[in-house]
């Protein structure tokens, strides 16, 4: 089941999604995307659109079983800080 939050996003928008890009690369996983939307795996599975520059939303589309919730939005956030 899909697990979707927002994050509010305080630095440019453009190079916080590059930052967020390359801490996935560097830790073996994928990034596509844009400034308006784009998707990420590695552990986890999932995508990003973009509602402003302030505003991201995230949806988690599939993750380890053991794996809560909470602790993939707390680590994604740590992305986007």
């Amino acid at each position: 089941m899909a697990h979707t939050f927002k994050i509010s996003i305080v630095d440019d928008l453009s190079s916080t999604l590059r930052k967020v890009e390359q801490t996935i690369v560097q830790k073996g996983g994928s990034f596509k995307g844009d400034m308006n939307q784009g998707e990420f795996s590695g552990s986890v599975k999932g995508r990003y659109v973009v509602f402003s520059h302030s505003e991201v939303e995230i949806t988690i589309l599939s993750k380890p079983f053991v794996m809560p919730n909470s602790m993939i939005e707390s680590a994604i956030r740590d992305y986007f800080a």
